[in-house]
């Protein structure tokens, strides 16, 4: 990439301190750990507007969720779950200027979070800079998740370059308006993670 390319993006990109205090949330009190459980997340994330949100969607796109079934050996219910659980199917993909949330965290990780995973944010950072650059998209222009996942399915701009294909394969996969690409991609990122069909 040129270096002037990306020294442009990067005057461009602004702290966020909104970015910051959501990735970090305040320490749980000494000697206790976050109360993570199945019960509480099912009832965040099992419920009825994702319910009829995901019947919607698996009727309204069943052909390319099958076809992605069939290709990638993924069933559709799986496929559905996740777009429904990351972006209630598009619905929540993120406000955030993606260069200023992966900016931050690149280089301010909040001191008191957990551990810091600034590295990975520097990594991400670096290929939101070569997706954007190379497809002549303004990296200003991106918006997603305070921690920079992008689209329908969340994906992290490494994710995209790895995993994110197009439905029909003659173009760049649109994972924030093209359900069908966001359906191939979720199912190929599975397949590449290992999942075996049936």
């Amino acid at each position: 990439l040129p270096l002037g390319a990306i020294e442009a993006a990067l005057t461009q990109a602004q702290y966020n301190a909104t970015v910051a205090r959501l990735m970090a949330p305040p320490a749980a009190p000494q000697g206790t750990a976050p109360k993570r459980n199945w019960p509480r997340y099912r009832a965040r994330f099992v419920e009825p507007v994702r319910i009829r949100g995901g019947l919607a969607f698996w009727r309204e796109h069943a052909d390319a969720l099958a076809a992605a079934e069939r290709r990638y050996g993924v069933p559709a219910s799986i496929i559905v779950a996740i777009i429904g659980v990351e972006t209630v199917y598009g619905r929540n993909m993120g406000n955030f200027r993606v260069l200023d949330a992966l900016y931050t965290l690149a280089f301010s990780y909040p001191k008191h979070a957990r551990r810091d995973r600034s590295d990975y944010f520097r990594e991400e950072l670096g290929e939101f800079l070569a997706m954007t650059i190379t497809a002549g998209i303004a990296p200003t222009s991106v918006l997603g998740s305070y921690a920079g996942a992008i689209g329908m399915p969340q994906f992290m701009p490494g994710s995209i370059r790895r995993f994110a294909v197009s439905a029909d394969g003659r173009r760049a996969p649109d994972l924030a308006g093209n359900p069908h690409d966001a359906i191939a991609s979720v199912a190929n990122y599975l397949a590449g993670h290992g999942w075996q069909r049936d």
